[in-house]
């Protein structure tokens, strides 16, 4: 009887032990390739992008079907397993729904979040990474989470998907924005829980950064002809926040931070016609690299050690892509070299809606580039690769047209 007791009580425990574990699942600290968000790539709403190690895949602007490109062969096209569909049914594989953004790959598999308009539906997706098997994954509640947190971008990193917000409300004459990280395990078919909330009542840029077991949070807001900044860090596995940094009254404008691998943060700017990169040391901005730009108006994309800014000179695209220890790696056209694919010249910016490209920036690294360009009148898109290794050389990954 003793004995039984005993063995009672053990297994108690392993079970309990084991439901911990299944609840507060373990990740290391370190890089975990194919479980962490992609950091390089997160910069923009409207498009999906990931890079695997043989291939690319995403969408066009605004989503559509997801397409994929093959380093090795060099061959792109739609993401569907079938050689016989003609891509222009919801049955199709690749079919990303309306609006599908978001594309992630984690474990082996292949997530991205589509709209559905009829019926009001958000729904995250899930495939082999061929396109074969899809199903629904979870399904964003209407009401409680899309009309109240308007979620602008989905992130997935470490078992979770991550819902990036900003809504907006007037009271009175005064707007009042609201901004919010929610989250939701993969698995489980739990409600999406709500990190963090602010509310504030002026110009703000908000940017997420997910590095390891840690969420950093940076927002940004404009005072008058000054600018405030506050960065706190969320601690995945003990879901507690924590303030590491704050600044009033900086007379330069911030841009969006980058998180290394180790925890540094970096912080781009301008002011009075330079550009800066910034190290935050000791609760302290630290400059490691300056140069004079083009234009104030354009901001420094930091990615993994290094800046890249675009701006316009004499109606043709520029890019500097500067180091994060002041060492200036390109300065010239965006596009030194013809793209055959393409009807017009890519790196002509003359703003008239009916001649060129629009151009947004996706991501990219100390080698590559990601970026898209957009015949708005055309109604086509291209997302091209320039490599940073061999004179920005050009790669069309995809386009709506192929």
């Amino acid at each position: 009887m003793k004995k039984t007791a005993i063995l009672c009580v053990v297994l108690s425990i392993l079970m309990l032990a084991g439901c911990k574990d299944q609840k507060t699942q373990e990740f290391p600290d370190s890089p975990m390739p194919g479980m962490d968000a992609q950091n390089q790539y997160i910069f923009l709403n409207a498009q999906g992008f990931y890079e695997a190690e043989d291939f690319f895949c995403g969408t066009g602007f605004g989503g559509g079907l997801l397409r994929y490109y093959d380093k090795e062969s060099g061959i792109s096209g739609v993401l569907c397993p079938d050689p016989a569909c003609t891509h222009d049914t919801n049955e199709c594989g690749a079919h990303a729904a309306d609006g599908g953004t978001s594309v992630s790959v984690y474990n082996g598999k292949l997530y991205w979040v589509g709209e559905q308009l009829e019926g009001h539906k958000t729904i995250l997706y899930r495939s082999d990474l061929s396109g074969a098997n899809r199903e629904e994954v979870l399904q964003l509640d209407w009401q409680k989470v899309i009309l109240t947190y308007q979620p602008q971008r989905y992130v997935i990193h470490r078992g979770y998907l991550y819902i990036l917000g900003t809504s907006s409300e007037v009271d009175g004459e005064e707007a009042q924005y609201s901004v919010s990280l929610l989250a939701v395990p993969l698995e489980g078919g739990q409600e999406p829980a709500v990190l963090n909330e602010q509310k504030v009542n002026t110009y703000y840029e908000v940017t997420y950064r997910f590095v390891g077991n840690s969420v950093y949070l940076e927002m940004v807001t404009k005072g008058g002809d000054t600018w405030n900044i506050t960065i706190s860090r969320y601690d995945i596995q003990e879901k507690t926040w924590e303030p590491l940094y704050e600044e009033k009254n900086i007379s330069a404008s911030i841009g969006k931070m980058w998180v290394t691998e180790t925890g540094e943060i970096y912080l781009p700017g301008i002011q009075d016609n330079q550009a800066y990169i910034w190290r935050l040391e000791e609760g302290s901005r630290k400059r490691t690299a300056s140069w004079e730009t083009a234009s104030a108006e354009h901001m420094p994309n930091l990615l993994d050690g290094i800046a890249a800014q675009f701006t316009i000179r004499e109606e043709v695209r520029w890019l500097d892509v500067v180091s994060f220890t002041g060492e200036h790696l390109y300065s010239g056209a965006l596009f030194p070299n013809p793209i055959p694919e393409l009807k017009e010249d890519p790196g002509s910016a003359s703003g008239d809606l009916e001649e060129g490209y629009s151009m947004v920036f996706i991501g990219g690294d100390r080698e590559k580039l990601v970026v898209n360009l957009l015949d708005f009148l055309a109604g086509e898109s291209s997302t091209i690769l320039l490599d940073l290794t061999n004179n920005l050389k050009p790669t069309v990954l995809w386009s709506n047209e192929s």
